[in-house]
């Protein structure tokens, strides 16, 4: 396997390793052509002047400064001019053609991705332009990379990879589903996983791949981040047991926002605001700094308000949750299941927990807590 994995990063030197040996054999045979021809003339007194004109002669540099003065050694320079031209063109077109084929199969999606700390999106529908918009918002210190994974056209790609050239864009084609795709987009150095509900296809926006993905997803990379967004809310629970962190269901608060708009004008708009990656007045996480670790709530706020004029309405952690599945067997065995129907008749939640706490509006007189960032408008 490392074997392998060496061979893969190692493509361009193999690729190489052909002309190289040709140059280096004209290069040997040329020095042992002039050494053996020149040996007794001043102007060439050792091997090692041999090569060095060899070598000047084949990269067409020709400084001029050792020459051979006989008609055989001259008739070797011959030999090595013709042949040197031959192999350094031969390693040009070579390099070129490498270069050639690997944008080629970048552009086609073929490619290996080499990022760390990224953020994989598995699928593609028409909000996933909202997605980048709103990762394009992000200051530039705290990007790590973007790879699309799907099935979409290659040339449909370019438009995306174009519009987007800040957020380092990646492409990988194929079905996000399998394990050598997310092995391409380097699934077991990203930091996070989104899986969006699939069009690339039927062009229309389709659940049948995220369960799959989450599932592969998390057996490449177990303690990776993976958030799904979903059509049909029956798939949470089996979402929550392939080890999701959150799921997001579409539409989910439509009927909120739309009884809003009759009761409360102004919370739909309000919302929507907060919601635009392109708005000013925008939702979005802040780190707490390190001085405010001990004190209140309400210093929290007038820190936001003063410095950054934004408003500070809860805090958030994440966590490392202790999952039912993780202590429940793989194969949920009779017993297993005895286990869980306990669990629900005492009254215990079995649901698959994201590590993610939100405090939202908490007492002005709140303490703050290590690794809490605060939640902010503005």
């Amino acid at each position: 396997m490392k074997k392998k994995s060496w061979l893969r990063g190692n493509s361009l030197l193999l690729s190489l390793l052909p002309v190289l040996g040709a140059i280096v054999a004209v290069a040997i045979v040329g020095a042992v052509m002039v050494y053996a021809t020149e040996a007794h003339h001043d102007n060439i007194n050792s091997f090692w002047d041999a090569a060095w004109y060899t070598v000047v002669t084949m990269t067409t540099v020709g400084y001029g400064d050792i020459v051979p003065k006989s008609a055989l050694g001259r008739i070797a320079g011959v030999f090595i001019m013709l042949a040197g031209i031959s192999v350094i063109s031969l390693l040009t077109a070579t390099i070129s053609s490498i270069f050639v084929e690997q944008r080629i199969m970048e552009n086609r999606g073929l490619r290996q991705i080499k990022l760390k700390g990224h953020t994989i999106v598995c699928g593609w529908n028409q909000r996933i332009k909202n997605l980048l918009e709103t990762l394009n918002n992000i200051p530039q210190d705290r990007r790590a990379g973007v790879v699309l994974v799907n099935e979409m056209p290659p040339e449909r790609m370019d438009e995306i990879l174009s519009d987007y050239s800040n957020l380092n864009i990646k492409y990988v084609y194929g079905d996000y589903t399998k394990e050598p795709t997310l092995s391409r987009a380097n699934v077991k150095e990203a930091s996070a996983a989104v899986i969006l509900p699939d069009a690339s296809q039927s062009g229309i926006p389709r659940d049948d791949k995220t369960l799959p993905a989450a599932l592969t997803v998390k057996s490449l990379k177990r303690d990776i981040k993976v958030y799904a967004h979903i059509i049909d809310r029956e798939n949470i629970t089996h979402l929550k047991r392939a080890g999701v962190d959150d799921v997001i269901v579409s539409d989910d608060h439509v009927g909120f926002l739309l009884a809003s708009e009759i009761t409360s004008p102004g919370i739909a708009q309000a919302v929507a605001t907060m919601l635009n990656a392109e708005n000013g007045a925008r939702l979005r996480r802040e780190k707490v700094p390190s001085e405010f670790v001990g004190k209140k709530f309400a210093d929290i706020q007038g820190y936001f308000k003063s410095r950054h004029n934004c408003i500070a309405i809860g805090l958030v952690t994440e966590e490392e949750a202790v999952k039912l599945s993780d202590i429940l067997s793989s194969d949920y065995s009779a017993i297993d299941t005895f286990i869980e129907r306990k669990f629900k008749a005492a009254g215990i939640d079995t649901m698959e927990k994201g590590g993610v706490h939100l405090n939202l509006n908490p007492p002005l007189d709140y303490v703050v807590r290590e690794k809490e960032d605060a939640i902010v408008v503005g």
